[in-house]
């Protein structure tokens, strides 16, 4: 198979399965990804698949190649990333693989990866796997075990700590039939008010939308139901969109000032801004629950909560990049 690998994300890569990818394929990147981790001072990994079959399917194999490759493997089934990173803090296991297509065409076949606790950019996941079809795996005697492993109660009870809306907001959840589908489902029925779980049941994730299409579909779909918070996840878990009670998008900004001006708390600053987009993106699901307890703390909609970064000059603190939206420019911003 000598197919076009595609670099969609920083710590992604995927492509047409039978051609970019092939069972053969998959099985020896199992095997290469094995004979590094094996050598480490903890010989296992944590492995999740998406829900579309291909990936439930073919994941399989790559568990072969680590346990060919002398690996234990602990495995999750269908599981967001977010939670497979999660689970390898909870296992103490420095070492994850998700066969994950993301928001790729149908067809396709994807992975992520971390080795000793920091994924693999996308240059050299893809590199790893150009490799891999050419490695010699001579010295392995395939006695890796695999583990079926169940964290979901584990992971919400982390996900709520912390995270679970003081008020009962009426939210409603896009899960786009993605690996959120089975967290979410269960997260609306732990949260007060109402919650409504849409596309949590297909085999295929929500595919052929861009953002902006998702983002007014999803804004549509509160209006017209009354909610006043709309939610959406990438097929992986990986991405987060959100939606006012005016059908408005709540952009990564916005959520950011929702957070920061939580109950008087100091503006997020320099290096705490960074820190802060970090922490929002390294578990998509957490940050939104976060968000739903500022905006349900504040007693204020959504919708005005984000009208205040809109029409205000909105001021995260000394050594902060100035926001892309703000109409002053730097000289100005200096003399006010």
């Amino acid at each position: 198979m000598r197919g076009k690998i595609a670099i969609h994300q920083d710590h992604h890569i995927c492509g047409r399965f039978d051609d970019a990818f092939g069972t053969r394929d998959i099985y020896r990147f199992g095997l290469h990804l094995g004979v590094e981790v094996a050598r480490t001072r903890t010989p296992k990994i944590v492995v999740a698949s998406d829900r579309r079959p291909l990936n439930r399917t073919h994941v399989h194999l790559a568990i072969g190649g680590l346990q060919g490759a002398d690996c234990d493997v602990m495995y999750l089934g269908c599981a967001p990333y977010p939670m497979l990173i999660h689970a390898g803090r909870a296992l103490d296991v420095p070492h994850a693989l998700m066969v994950t297509s993301a928001e790729a065409e149908d067809g396709t076949i994807g992975f992520r990866a971390v080795l000793d606790g920091e994924p693999l950019p996308s240059f050299e996941l893809k590199e790893r796997f150009e490799a891999s079809r050419t490695d010699r795996f001579d010295a392995i005697s395939g006695n890796g075990r695999l583990f079926e492993v169940n964290l979901a109660h584990t992971y919400l009870r982390w996900l709520l700590h912390g995270a679970r809306p003081a008020g009962e907001l009426a939210v409603l959840w896009d899960a786009g039939n993605g690996s959120t589908a089975d967290v979410v489902t269960t997260l609306a029925t732990l949260l007060p008010g109402r919650h409504v779980v849409v596309n949590q049941g297909g085999e295929a994730p929500l595919i052929g939308r861009t953002k902006e299409s998702a983002l007014a579909d999803l804004g549509a779909a509160v209006v017209q139901g009354g909610f006043d918070v709309g939610v959406a996840f990438s097929g992986d878990g990986t991405g987060l969109l959100m939606v006012d009670n005016l059908g408005a998008p709540i952009r990564e900004w916005h959520r950011l000032h929702i957070l920061s001006a939580r109950r008087g708390r100091q503006p997020i600053a320099g290096n705490g801004l960074l820190a802060s987009r970090r922490k929002a993106r390294s578990d998509a699901i957490k940050h939104a629950l976060k968000v739903l307890r500022a905006i349900s703390e504040s007693g204020s909609s959504a919708a005005s909560l984000r009208e205040q970064t809109e029409d205000l000059p909105v001021v995260l603190g000394k050594g902060s990049i100035s926001p892309g939206w703000l109409t002053q420019g730097v000289a100005a911003a200096a003399k006010s």
